[in-house]
Formats: structure tokens, C-alpha cells, sequence
């Protein structure tokens, strides 16, 4: 074997080690908050750790024993793309549930199988020639099938992108969520899209195979570190209270609303008294359902009496009366030994870098240089 092929075989090796205790742990994880999501996760890892086992097993005299093994990383892989569009399904939909149409994401791992048919349903002899040949390109459609495997896991990755449209969202049910959580998912796609760019590259330079194996050893650092310690964004909530707002856009979400001007005037008040006699901002978890309930409204009511009665988001409604409040305890003498996080969460932030975005976006000046003028 060639440096590059060792290379490649000890980040392989060390992939599967990090990868497979993950997905273990986050399919036993019993405080995880989105289960179904953690489960996609997991078994997405898993076909990664099986595919790449399938490189090491190459080196061995397995498919020697178990010729008719032989192949099955090209059908691990094909799953791969669609794990990862439910994956993000799942994590931003609030309470979705398993439908008949999720099964059609199985289509590419059947079409893999189609377009290798005569391969997976050939006799262990004939599987055993290639094995010993290692003539990979001697295997009818093999090289269509996983060109087409590229392809497919890039297009999913882009589609999954497409539909994180996380920031959108959590402004118009979330009042804090950390920039990590934020990020999260669209640091894992960007990296899945990348990982299976440099795959696709890798044709066209053998040697550069050995770049996949480290992107793949750093992937697998990475989601050891983040996957488990990632929060669900969304409490549990009624599913046709919370779709429309996820779905639509602001310009047709309320078109067959029958609220009327006096109607939102009235709500208007109504949420301006809550707001100011029970200080519910101060919660650094308050989401719109929560808020709804405690007015009595609909999700749906409440986020277009804040979106065109008072024209912000949820998430700015909050936060600007936050800002407001910890404008008044930095005024405040009482509060003077409270150190900025203090002072932050005393306002109901749940973070000090939430907190200092928030504040310079409303007041116009960091919290510091508010200080400096109020003196």
C-alpha cells in the first residue's frame, strides 16, 4: 500500500472509533429533548462509520469469506443524503411526525440498488473474482452508481440547506437562543456539502483520496463534541398551532385572519398590560405558545398582533422590553456591584453575547458605553 492509502486507512480507522459511541449515546441519550431527531442523527453516523468500514474491511481477507457483502457501503452511503434532510426536518419542525411520504427518501437507496442489480443478486463466485481482482470498474453500472451516489448526497445537502430557514423561524417563536444553537445545524451542512464535494473531486485526483479521510477524522471530532450537547429550539407545542407560522410567509400568514382593526386594538392593549403587570420577558425561556397560553390567543393570533400591531417579531418584541429593563438596572445604584452577565440575566437573557446584540441594536451603544452616559 502507498503512504496515501495508510493515510487514509488510519483516519478512517479512527473516524469509525470516534463515530459509533456517539450515535450510541445519542440513541440512549434520555433527556435529549427531540428524540426522532437524535435517532436520524445516529443512524446517519452509522452509515458513515459502516462505510468507511467497508475500506478497512477491503484490506482484509473478509469479503474473501463473505463475497456476497461485497458492496453494501454504496447502499450505507445512499442513505446517507436523505438522514440528513429528515435530520433537519426533524429538528425544526415542532412535534413532527413520521408520514407515509418520508418513505419516498428511500428511493435512492432502492435506485442504487436497481442500477446495481445484477451485482447484489450475482452468485458468491463471480463477486468473488472482483474481490481478488480488485477491478472495481469491472462491475456493470459500478461507476454510474456512485457517480450518482455524489451527486445525490450533494443535492440533499443543498436541500437541506435550502430548508434551514432557521433565523426566520426562531424569530417568530423563540425569544433566546444561543448563536450556538443558531449555527449548529448550518455548520453541519456546510460541512456535509464539503465533505462530499472534496468525495466528487476525488475521481478526478487518486491521490487526493486521502484529504477525504482527514475531513472526515476532523468531521468526526467535531460532531463528537457538538452533536450531543445540542438543544432542541422549539418547546413541544400543537402542531396546527405552530405550521402556519413556520410555512408561510409574513406577506400571506394572516390572510384568512378574521381579526378586524378594533379587534387588534384591543389585543393590542391586552398585551401591552400583560407585558408591563406580569413582566413574562423575564423568563429567559419564553417562547410564543407559552405566551399565548398565558393570554388565552392562538400562537398564530398573538404573532400577528405583534408582527402588524406592533410591527416586530416575537423575538424583538421580548427583547426590546429586556433591553428596556436592563437599561433601568443599569440606572439603578442597587445594581451597580451586578456584573454585565448579572445584569443580563436579571433581564431575562439567557446569554451575555444575545445580550449585548440585543441591547446595541435597540439603544444604538453597548451596554458599557450606556453606563458611560447615564453617569
Amino acid at each position: 500500500m502507498t503512504l496515501f492509502s495508510n493515510l487514509y486507512l488510519f483516519c478512517a480507522a479512527v473516524t469509525i472509533i470516534n463515530l459509533v459511541p456517539v450515535a450510541v449515546l445519542l440513541i440512549v441519550l434520555r433527556k435529549a429533548q427531540n428524540k426522532k431527531a437524535n435517532l436520524i442523527l445516529s443512524l446517519l453516523l452509522l452509515c458513515l462509520a459502516g462505510a468507511l468500514l467497508s475500506d478497512l474491511l477491503d484490506h482484509t481477507y473478509f469479503f474473501r469469506q463473505y463475497p456476497q457483502l461485497l458492496g453494501y457501503e454504496g447502499l450505507l452511503l445512499s442513505a446517507v443524503g436523505p438522514l440528513l434532510y429528515l435530520y433537519v426536518l426533524y429538528h425544526t419542525r415542532p412535534d413532527m411526525r413520521p408520514l407515509p411520504a418520508h418513505l419516498l427518501h428511500l428511493l435512492p437507496v432502492a435506485l442504487h440498488f436497481t442500477i446495481l442489480w445484477d451485482f447484489f443478486t450475482g452468485d458468491s463466485t463471480t463477486k468473488l473474482v472482483y474481490v481478488k481482482q480488485q477491478d472495481w470498474g469491472a462491475i456493470p453500472h459500478n461507476e454510474a452508481a456512485r457517480h450518482l451516489l455524489k451527486v445525490l448526497l450533494l443535492l440533499y445537502g443543498i436541500a437541506s440547506y435550502l430548508l434551514l430557514r432557521h433565523r426566520r423561524v426562531i424569530r417568530e417563536l423563540a425569544s433566546s437562543v444561543k448563536d450556538q444553537q443558531l449555527q449548529w445545524l448550518r455548520n453541519l451542512l456546510l460541512i456535509m456539502i464539503g465533505l462530499s464535494v472534496v468525495w466528487m473531486g476525488i475521481s478526478l485526483f487518486k491521490q487526493a483520496g486521502y484529504l477525504i479521510g482527514f475531513g472526515m477524522l476532523f468531521f468526526s471530532y467535531w460532531i463528537a463534541y457538538h452533536a450531543v450537547r445540542q438543544k432542541y429550539l422549539f418547546e413541544p407545542a400543537s402542531m396546527t398551532a405552530i405550521l402556519p407560522l413556520i410555512q408561510e410567509e409574513p406577506e400571506v400568514r394572516y390572510r384568512t385572519s378574521t381579526l378586524k382593526a378594533e379587534d387588534m386594538r384591543g389585543l393590542m392593549e391586552q398585551v401591552t398590560q400583560h407585558i408591563n403587570e406580569t413582566r413574562p420577558f423575564l423568563e429567559p425561556n419564553l417562547s410564543l405558545t407559552s405566551l399565548a397560553e398565558q393570554l388565552q390567543l392562538t400562537p398564530n393570533s398573538l404573532s400577528q398582533v405583534l408582527n402588524e400591531g406592533f410591527g416586530e417579531s416575537f423575538y424583538k418584541f421580548i427583547n426590546r422590553h429586556r433591553v428596556q429593563e436592563s437599561q433601568r438596572l443599569l440606572r439603578d445604584p442597587a445594581f451597580r456591584h451586578y456584573s454585565m452577565l448579572g445584569i443580563a440575566h436579571q433581564a431575562g437573557f439567557s446569554a451575555k453575547s444575545t445580550f449585548y446584540k440585543v441591547f446595541k441594536e435597540v439603544v444604538g451603544c453597548s451596554p458599557s458605553e450606556f453606563i458611560s452616559r447615564n453617569k
